[in-house]
C-alpha cells in the first residue's frame, strides 16, 4: 500500500492542469525531465504489474492444491486490488507522456515561427541591398559615378526606383493574396446575408 501512496503523489506530480501548461511551455527542459520520469515510472508500473500477476498466479496455484481457499481468498482480492490502482496509475501516465509530449511540440512550433519571422525580416533586408549592391557595382566602372564624382546622383536616381520596383514585384503577390481572400470573404458574407434575408 506504501508504494501504491507512492505511485499517488508521484502521478499527481506530473499532472498538467490548465493553469500549469503556460508555465510548462516555457521551461522545456522540465517538460523533458517530466517525460523521463514519466517514462521511468510507467515502467516500474509494468515490472511491478507483472510480479503482482506472478504473485497471484502462486496464490491461486498454491490455494486450489492446498485446499485453503477460505483464507487465500481475501489475500488474491487485495492483491487483485492492487493490480487494478497499478493498472489505473499506468493509464494515467500514459496520459500524461501524450501531454507533456504535444506541450513540447507546441514549443517548438512557437520556436519554427519565430526562427521564420527572423528569416523572412532577413529576406527583405537582402531585398533592399541586393539592387543597392548590383547598382554599386555597375557603377563602380566609371570614376565621374563614385562618391564624390560630379554624377554621384546618378546613382540614387537609378538605385532607389530599381528598389522600389524589387520590392514591389516581391510584396504585388502578396497584397493580391490578401485583397482576393478578402474579396472571396466579402462576398461570402454578402451571400451568407442574402440567404438569411430570403
Amino acid at each position: 500500500m506504501i508504494y501504491l501512496e507512492l505511485m499517488f503523489h508521484s502521478v499527481k506530480q506530473y499532472e498538467y492542469s490548465p493553469v500549469t501548461i503556460p508555465a510548462a511551455l516555457e521551461q522545456i527542459t522540465t517538460l523533458h525531465t517530466d517525460i523521463h520520469s514519466i517514462q521511468r515510472w510507467l515502467r516500474r508500473c509494468m515490472a511491478s504489474t507483472q510480479k503482482i500477476r506472478d504473485v497471484l498466479y502462486f496464490l491461486r496455484h498454491r490455494c486450489s492444491v492446498h485446499d485453503d481457499q477460505q483464507r487465500c481468498a481475501p489475500l488474491i482480492e487485495d492483491y487483485k486490488q492492487i493490480a487494478s490502482s497499478i493498472d489505473a496509475y499506468s493509464h494515467r501516465l500514459e496520459s500524461m507522456i501524450s501531454i507533456a509530449t504535444s506541450l513540447v511540440q507546441t514549443i517548438d512550433c512557437r520556436r519554427s515561427l519565430n526562427e521564420t519571422k527572423n528569416i523572412s525580416r532577413l529576406t527583405y533586408l537582402a531585398l533592399v541591398f541586393i539592387p543597392l549592391t548590383f547598382v554599386s557595382g555597375l557603377f563602380s566602372m566609371h570614376e565621374s559615378i563614385a562618391p564624390g564624382g560630379y554624377r554621384f546622383w546618378v546613382y540614387f536616381s537609378v538605385a532607389i526606383p530599381l528598389c522600389a520596383i524589387v520590392c514591389l514585384v516581391t510584396w504585388l503577390p502578396s497584397v493580391f493574396l490578401w485583397t482576393s481572400t478578402s474579396f472571396k470573404r466579402v462576398s461570402m458574407l454578402n451571400t451568407k446575408s442574402f440567404v438569411s434575408v430570403a
